[in-house]
C-alpha cells in the first residue's frame, strides 16, 4: 500500500518544481493561462484538504434525488418527469472526514439536456474540477452513457458506476442488467464495482375508494454511502493529489504538442537543407562509391541534426547504423540509392570516357543523368528524414512528464483507482500518438 503520509506536499512541491523547469515563454503562460490557473486552484483544493464530489448522467436517471437521498434532506429540486437541473448546484456534505476539511456534492445538468446553453462550461468544470465523479444510470447503459465514460476516462477521471431504481427489477432481471452492462463496459480491464440504490423509491398501494397511488419510501442508499465515504476516508487527499497530476500532465501533452509543430518547420529546413547539400554532391560526382559513401555522410549528418532538434541525441555510429536500417525498413532507398544509382552512374563513366573520342559530344546526356539523380537523392533524403523525425518523435512521446509518471505510481498503487479509471491502460499511450500532422 502507499505511504499516504506527505503525499499532498510532495506533490505540490513536484509541481512546483516541474513548472519551473518547462521554462516557459510569455507567449505560452499567455497560451495556457487557462489550464495554468485551474492547476493552481485544484492544489489550492490540496492544500485546504477540499474535495468535490459530482453526479454525472442522463436527464431524469435521479441524479437529484440521489444526491438528496446521500444529504438525508431535500436540498436538490427534483422532477420525476423531466429532470429540473438546469445549472451546477452545490452543497457541503455534512459528514465527517478522517482526512478531509470539507466535501462538497456537486449536482449538474443532464449530459442529453437539449436545451442546456451551458453545456460546453458544464463539461469543463465536471472535467477539470470535480476530483471523483458518481456517474447515474437507470437500466442498462446507453450508448450516449458509453460516450461519455469513455470520455471521462480519457481525462483521466475516476468513476463509480451507480445503478439507480433498482428496486423496480427483480433479482433475475438485475443479474441481466449488471452483465449486460459489464459486457458493454468491456474495456475496462477489470470488473467494475456497481453500487446498486433506489434514491426516491415508491411503492403502489391501494386506497380505500379502489384507486392505485404511489407511495414514497425511505431511499436505498447506504451501501453507496458506506462505500463512498471509505474511499474518501482512505483516499480522499490522494484523489486530490490524481487531479492536480492529471491536470498537470494534460497541460504537460498540450505543451509539448505545440512545441514539437514548431519543432516540425525546424525539421523541414533540415530536411530541405541537406537534400540539396546531397543533390549537388551525387549529381557532379561520377564515381559510384564515392556517390554512396557521401550520401550515407549526408543521410547520417541529417539524422544527427533531427536528434538534437528532438532532443534525443544520436553519435556518427548510431546515426549511420539508424539510416542503414530505415533503408533497410523501406524497399524504395535501397532500390533508388543502389540500384538505380549503379545503372546512372555507369552511364555516366561510358559517357566520359568516350568523351575524347567524340570531342566531347558523349557528355551532352550527362545533363539528364545528373538531374536524375540528384532528383533521387532529394526524394531518398527527404523519405530518411521523415522516417527518422518519425522514430525521434515516437521517443520524445514516450518521455512523459514527471505529473504523468507519478500519477501511474500513484495508481499502480491502489486497486481501487485501477477500477474507477478503467485500470488506466489509456495512461500507457500519448494522447497525441504520432500523428501526421506532427512530422516535417
Amino acid at each position: 500500500m502507499i505511504n499516504k503520509k506527505n503525499i499532498p506536499t510532495k506533490c505540490k512541491l513536484l509541481i512546483s518544481q516541474w513548472k519551473e523547469n518547462l521554462n516557459l515563454t510569455n507567449y505560452e503562460r499567455t497560451k495556457y493561462k487557462d489550464i495554468l490557473n485551474q492547476l493552481d486552484y485544484q492544489l489550492t483544493k490540496s492544500e485546504k484538504k477540499e474535495l468535490q464530489v459530482s453526479v454525472y448522467g442522463r436527464v431524469g436517471v435521479g441524479k437529484s434525488s440521489l444526491l438528496n437521498a446521500l444529504m438525508e434532506k431535500q436540498i436538490f429540486p427534483t422532477d420525476i418527469v423531466n429532470g429540473n437541473t438546469k445549472t451546477i448546484k452545490s452543497v457541503k456534505w455534512c459528514q465527517r472526514f478522517k482526512s478531509l476539511n470539507k466535501v462538497e456534492l456537486i449536482d449538474s445538468p443532464g449530459i442529453d439536456e437539449i436545451n442546456n446553453t451551458n453545456k460546453e462550461e458544464i463539461n469543463f468544470h465536471c472535467l477539470l474540477d470535480t476530483d471523483l465523479i458518481l456517474f447515474v444510470i437507470d437500466s442498462d447503459i446507453t450508448r450516449i452513457e458509453l460516450n461519455y465514460i469513455e470520455e471521462l476516462l480519457r481525462y483521466n477521471k475516476p468513476i463509480l458506476l451507480v445503478l439507480n431504481r433498482c428496486d423496480q427489477w427483480n433479482e433475475r432481471e438485475t443479474k441481466l442488467i449488471l452483465s449486460s452492462i459489464h459486457k458493454k463496459l468491456s474495456f475496462y480491464k477489470q470488473k467494475i464495482k456497481i453500487a446498486l440504490v433506489a434514491s426516491s423509491p415508491r411503492k403502489a398501494k391501494i386506497k380505500a375508494d379502489g384507486t392505485v397511488r404511489s407511495e414514497q419510501k425511505n431511499p436505498k442508499v447506504d451501501i453507496l454511502k458506506r462505500e463512498l465515504k471509505d474511499i474518501i476516508d482512505e483516499n480522499g487527499e490522494l484523489l486530490l493529489c490524481i487531479n492536480s497530476l492529471r491536470i498537470a500532465e494534460q497541460f504537460y501533452k498540450s505543451l509539448k504538442e505545440n512545441r514539437l509543430l514548431k519543432k516540425k518547420e525546424a525539421a523541414q529546413s533540415l530536411i530541405g537543407k541537406y537534400a540539396a547539400l546531397k543533390a549537388s554532391g551525387v549529381a557532379i560526382n561520377p564515381f559510384l562509391m564515392i556517390d554512396l559513401v557521401t550520401g550515407v555522410a549526408f543521410d547520417s549528418a541529417l539524422v544527427i541534426q533531427l536528434s538534437k532538434l528532438y532532443g534525443l541525441e544520436v553519435g556518427g555510429p548510431e546515426a549511420r547504423k539508424l539510416v542503414k536500417k530505415l533503408g533497410l525498413q523501406n524497399s524504395l532507398l535501397p532500390t533508388a540509392q543502389i540500384g538505380i544509382q549503379i545503372i546512372l552512374n555507369i552511364f555516366k563513366q561510358i559517357l566520359f570516357v568516350a568523351a575524347p573520342l567524340t570531342g566531347g559530344l558523349s557528355l551532352a546526356p550527362t545533363a539528364p543523368i545528373a538531374i536524375v539523380q540528384a532528383g533521387l537523392a532529394i526524394h531518398t533524403t527527404k523519405l530518411i528524414g521523415r522516417l527518422a523525425a518519425y522514430k525521434f518523435l515516437i521517443g520524445t512521446n514516450r518521455k512523459e512528464g514527471q505529473p504523468g509518471l507519478m500519477l501511474k505510481y500513484l495508481l499502480h498503487k491502489n486497486s481501487d483507482f485501477r477500477i474507477m479509471l478503467g485500470d488506466f491502460g489509456f495512461l500507457a499511450s500519448n494522447t497525441n500518438k504520432h500523428k501526421s500532422f506532427l512530422l516535417p
